[in-house]
């Protein structure tokens, strides 16, 4: 059943570029789908009922793209939230944190301050994953990829499926699926 969920996951991803969709809607898409192949310690959420967190920190690229995505979904059997996240605020709150390009200067800072917490960190500047960030989206021959940095989904206490890794380009020293 799984395979069937990833297959269909990334065969609709696929599907959203070929119909030209925009960058950030496809972003948007990622995002959301990002959560059905993570799985995130249970003493992440307090109960069976709490939902995933996915907030964005600095300016919004998505628009409405990602709320009308999320809207009514439920990921492993849990809803999800979106929050608008600012500095100072408590990320550790976040299971899905999206990092704008516009906190490029405050990146480093942020990684930092979702220490030891279990956060899916997403970003779509250049060199993120490097810098310690789980996901960063690249352009490529004008479709939306992504690199996994496995130390950083290690570090986090994530566990990334397969199927997800298969399609990313994996840095870090632990680069076999677990």
């Amino acid at each position: 059943m799984f395979a069937v969920v990833a297959g269909v996951f990334f065969c609709n991803i696929a599907a959203a570029q070929s119909e030209q969709l925009s960058e950030y809607e496809v972003k948007a898409a990622f995002l959301f789908n990002f959560t059905k192949f993570v799985e995130w310690p249970e003493s992440s959420f307090d109960d069976s009922q709490t939902p995933i967190v996915l907030g964005i920190i600095g300016d919004d690229p998505f628009g409405d793209n990602l709320a009308r995505i999320v809207a009514g979904q439920k990921v492993q059997g849990r809803g999800i939230v979106i929050r608008k996240e600012s500095l100072g605020d408590d990320l550790r709150r976040c299971h899905v944190l999206f990092v704008s390009a516009s906190e490029r200067l405050h990146s480093a800072q942020i990684l930092s301050s979702i220490q030891p917490a279990s956060v899916l960190t997403v970003s779509d500047m250049d060199g993120f994953a490097e810098a310690g960030g789980v996901i960063q989206f690249v352009m490529q021959e004008n479709r939306v990829r992504f690199v996994v940095n496995l130390d950083a989904a290690t570090q986090n206490k994530l566990r990334l499926s397969a199927k997800l890794l298969a399609l990313a380009r994996v840095i870090g020293h632990n680069q076999a699926a677990r």
